[in-house]
C-alpha cells in the first residue's frame, strides 16, 4: 500500500512537478482553476486565479493570482521542466456564480472574464482543453493526479458521503461540554490585548508580559519573521520585533499566534475542507476587515484585526460535530434556500455566532468584540459598533466568496451589498479588496494537505 499525499494549491498560487505520486487539489467557486499536463513527460501543474486582471498596473507582486500574466508563468515553468507545449492537456474549472446571485455577480462577472482570458491564453499556445466546467452555481473540487496526468472536476462536498440517519445532533449540555474541554486562548495573549487598547501602557509593559509565555514567545516570534508579517527581516528576540516591527504589528503576531492554537483543534471534515482552513481563513478575514477600515479611515482601524481574527471562534465548538454533518450541511446549502445559519441552527440546535457568544462571554471579551462574534451574519441587529460589525462582515463575505475551500459559509448577497452601502464603497471597490487577500503567507496555505493510500 502506498502514500498518495494531496497537495492543496495556495489562493493565488501555482503549483508544478515532474513524475511525482502526489495529487494538487484546489476547491473553487468563483475563482478559477487550470490543470496542465504533459503524459509524455510526466510533468504537471496546477494554478489557483483569483481574478482576471491587476485591479491597476502597479499591482505585480503576485502575478501568479492574475489570468492575464499567472497562466503563462505556469506555461513556462512547465517547459522548463521538460514539458512541450503541443503535448500539454488542461483542464478548467470554477469561475462559478455561487449562488444566491446578486446583479452586482452577474455585472462583474470575475470568474467568467477570467475563464475567457485563461482559454484565449492557452489558445495562443496551442494547448488543448480536454476538461472545462466553468460558470454554473456550486462550488466544486479540482484534482490532477501527478502521476496519471487524470483530472477530476466534482461537488466539494463528494468526498465524504454519511448519511443524515448516521447523524445526531449535540445537546445544549454537550455544547457546553465541548467548550469546557476545548483549550482556549491563552490569558497572556487576551491581557495583551486589552494593554494595547487601553492606553495606560508601556510597550515594555507588552514584552514583559509576553515573556512570560515561553511557548506564546516563540510562536510569536515565528509569525513575526513569516511572509504575512515581515518576511524579509531576520527577528530572534521580542526587542527587535518592537524595535523592527513597532507595537502595533508585535501585538498583531502574538493574537495570531494564539488563534493558531485555538483552531488547531479543528479537523478536515467539518467547517474547513483543509487542515488550517479555519485559521487561515480568519487571518484573510483579519487582513481584509483592517483594509477596509483604512480604506474608509475607520475609528476601528485599531481593532479591526483582532475582530476580524476571533469572528469564526464559535465554529472550533461545533466543529467537533459538523464533521458528520457535512455533505448535509453543503446541500442545505446548494439545494434549498436557506442561510448558513439557518442550516446550522436546523442540523445541531445552535449556530456558531451563538456559540462564539457563549465563548466571548466566558473569556470575558469587550462588549465591541462580543457584538462583533455574535452578529457578523446579522450586522443590522447590532445597535451598537454597528459600522465594526459590517466591516468584518464585508471581509468575511470577500474571503468566503473569493478563497473557497479554507472555510465552508454562505452569506446572503443581499446583505452583502447592505455592506457595501454601510461603508460607503461599491463594486468598483471590490477588485481592490480582492486584491488585499493574503497568498501563501505561511507556506503553501500552511501546509495545508491530506493523504489518500493506494494498493
Amino acid at each position: 500500500m502506498r502514500t498518495q499525499t494531496i497537495e492543496h494549491v495556495a489562493a493565488g498560487q501555482y503549483r508544478s512537478g515532474r513524475k511525482q505520486i502526489n495529487t494538487y487539489q484546489r476547491y473553487l467557486g468563483t475563482c478559477l482553476g487550470v490543470a496542465l499536463y504533459d503524459p509524455e513527460t510526466q510533468v504537471g501543474g496546477m494554478i489557483h486565479i483569483l481574478l482576471p486582471e491587476p485591479p491597476s498596473v502597479s499591482n505585480l507582486d503576485c502575478p501568479e493570482k492574475y489570468a492575464s500574466t499567472g497562466l503563462s508563468l505556469l506555461i513556462n515553468e512547465l517547459v522548463k521542466l521538460g514539458a512541450k507545449t503541443q503535448n500539454l492537456e488542461a483542464s478548467i474549472a470554477g469561475g462559478a456564480l455561487v449562488g444566491p446571485i446578486s446583479q452586482m455577480d452577474m455585472n462583474l462577472d470575475i470568474g467568467g472574464r477570467s475563464a475567457d482570458i485563461a482559454a484565449t491564453i492557452l489558445g495562443s499556445y496551442g494547448i488543448k482543453v480536454i476538461k472545462s466546467e466553468t460558470g454554473g452555481f456550486f462550488m466544486c473540487t479540482l484534482e490532477l493526479n501527478m502521476e496519471t496526468g487524470q483530472t477530476h472536476i466534482h461537488p466539494a462536498w463528494e468526498y465524504t458521503a454519511r448519511s443524515q440517519m448516521e447523524f445526531k445532533a449535540p445537546s445544549l449540555e454537550n455544547i457546553f461540554q465541548t467548550i469546557e474541554q476545548l483549550k482556549p486562548i491563552p490569558q497572556t495573549a487576551l491581557k495583551i490585548f486589552r494593554m494595547f487598547q487601553s492606553s495606560q501602557y508601556h510597550i515594555t509593559d507588552i514584552t514583559d508580559e509576553l515573556a512570560k509565555d515561553q511557548v506564546l514567545s516563540a510562536q510569536a516570534l515565528k509569525l513575526c519573521n513569516s511572509a504575512l508579517f515581515s518576511g524579509m527581516i531576520k527577528i530572534d528576540t521580542l526587542k527587535d520585533a518592537v524595535l523592527l516591527m513597532g507595537e502595533h504589528m508585535l501585538v498583531k503576531t502574538v493574537i495570531t499566534a494564539a488563534v493558531d492554537n485555538y483552531y488547531d483543534q479543528t479537523g478536515t471534515g467539518g467547517y474547513s475542507l483543509c487542515k488550517g482552513g479555519l485559521f487561515f481563513h480568519a487571518v484573510g478575514v483579519a487582513i481584509l476587515a483592517e483594509k477596509i477600515a483604512q480604506k474608509l479611515q475607520s475609528p476601528f482601524l485599531k481593532i479591526a484585526y483582532t475582530a476580524g481574527l476571533l469572528h469564526d471562534i464559535g465554529k472550533v465548538v461545533l466543529d467537533q460535530y459538523v464533521s458528520e454533518s457535512t455533505p448535509l450541511l453543503f446541500r442545505r446549502l446548494g439545494e434549498k434556500n436557506e442561510s448558513f445559519l439557518e442550516a446550522e441552527k436546523k442540523l445541531m440546535g445552535i449556530t456558531h455566532c451563538e456559540a462564539g457568544g457563549i465563548l466571548a462571554k466566558k473569556w470575558q471579551f469587550s462588549d465591541i468584540l462580543s457584538t462583533v462574534i455574535r452578529l457578523h451574519h446579522t450586522p443590522e441587529k447590532s445597535e451598537k459598533q454597528q459600522d465594526l460589525v459590517y466591516i468584518v462582515h464585508l471581509a468575511d463575505y470577500i474571503m468566503e466568496k473569493f478563497s473557497t475551500g479554507l472555510d465552508l459559509e454562505k452569506i446572503h448577497p443581499d446583505n452583502f451589498n447592505t455592506a457595501l452601502d454601510h461603508c460607503g464603497l461599491t463594486a468598483e471597490d471590490i477588485p481592490e479588496l480582492v486584491d488585499a487577500i493574503p497568498l501563501n503567507a505561511f507556506g503553501n496555505d500552511g501546509g495545508l494537505h491530506k493523504k489518500r493510500f493506494k494498493k
